[in-house]
């Protein structure tokens, strides 16, 4: 049994701010405004030792200290009672950081679950310790930032109307899933060759049901899903080909693009996935095939 499967899951965000008061997103989901100050300690101890010390000898004076300060400014609360497992709540809570993502903003950090409120965890009396797990530890090797910061908070309405939709299709479809992870895990990615790769595998996963003519195809397909026929959606299946051709020098090991081309690509992954919360599904073949047409 996991610890925090008795207990109510706080989910501490660094890099969102949101009003006084509470924002319900419904199914006993709310996210409120909190305050946390975690450091994270990196700790160097010279013990002097070596194959014949015994017993080791520690040296208090090489001990070094460097750390890290992050900010929790906003807590995701997620009832017990939603799911007897704290696997099955910690998806759905990371999920709807995901979503937060995706729409409101991508710098947004899921850094630390809790057991209990952020700005009471000070307060709590030593019968009563909090439950603490890390989460995202590690930097964003490239980080996404929302161009205008002040569109967040009037963008988490869309949120609340549109997430159990995505999530309905996150865990009904494995496309979409892929596509979904890709795109919210890709920042932490340490190798922009393998970020690019982790993207268009998702796209070619959606858009590419035959292994042949790829280039053409996923951008033909993905153009047609897009844009409605005309001169728009020839000249967005112009731009995807030519980002599937950073994708094909990043596979084997000629890294051409820039990361404008990373960019670009992020930002069309997220439109295909905000075009299947709206549409309610993921495309078919036979949609796709109708669609790359002309037929409505």
């Amino acid at each position: 049994m996991h610890p925090l499967d008795r207990a109510d899951l706080y989910v501490g965000l660094t890099g969102i701010d949101v009003p006084t008061g509470s924002i319900e997103l419904g199914e006993g989901l709310d996210l409120t405004s909190t305050h946390a100050k975690f450091l994270t300690p990196l700790t160097l101890v010279n013990t002097s030792m070596s194959p014949t010390d015994a017993p080791a000898r520690i040296r208090p004076a090489y001990w070094q200290s460097a750390t890290r300060e992050r900010v929790i400014t906003a807590q995701l609360f997620v009832p017990k009672s939603l799911a007897d497992s704290f696997e099955t709540r910690f998806e759905l809570a990371r999920f709807v950081v995901l979503v937060l993502r995706l729409w409101s903003d991508p710098g947004i950090g899921l850094h630390v679950l809790s057991s209990h409120r952020f700005e009471k965890l000070c307060d709590l009396p030593d019968s009563d310790r909090p439950i603490l797990l890390p989460v995202e530890t590690q930097p964003r090797y490239f980080a996404l930032g929302t161009v205008d910061p002040q569109s967040v908070v009037p963008s988490l309405s869309w949120v609340q109307e549109n997430w159990r939709t995505a999530y309905s299709l996150y865990s009904s479809s494995s496309e979409f899933r892929l596509a979904a992870d890709s795109l919210d895990s890709g920042q932490f990615i340490p190798n922009n060759a393998l970020i690019l790769l982790a993207l268009w595998g998702s796209l070619e996963a959606l858009f590419s049901p035959s292994t042949t003519e790829l280039k053409f195809r996923v951008s033909a397909l993905i153009a047609a899903y897009l844009e409605p026929l005309g001169a728009n959606r020839l000249a967005l299946q112009k731009r995807v080909a030519g980002l599937y051709d950073m994708r094909s020098a990043a596979a084997h090991g000629r890294n051409r693009h820039e990361p404008e081309h990373l960019l670009q690509t992020f930002e069309l992954l997220r439109s295909v996935i905000i075009r299947m919360i709206y549409n309610k599904s993921v495309p078919s073949k036979e949609f796709l095939e109708l669609k790359l047409f002309g037929v409505e």
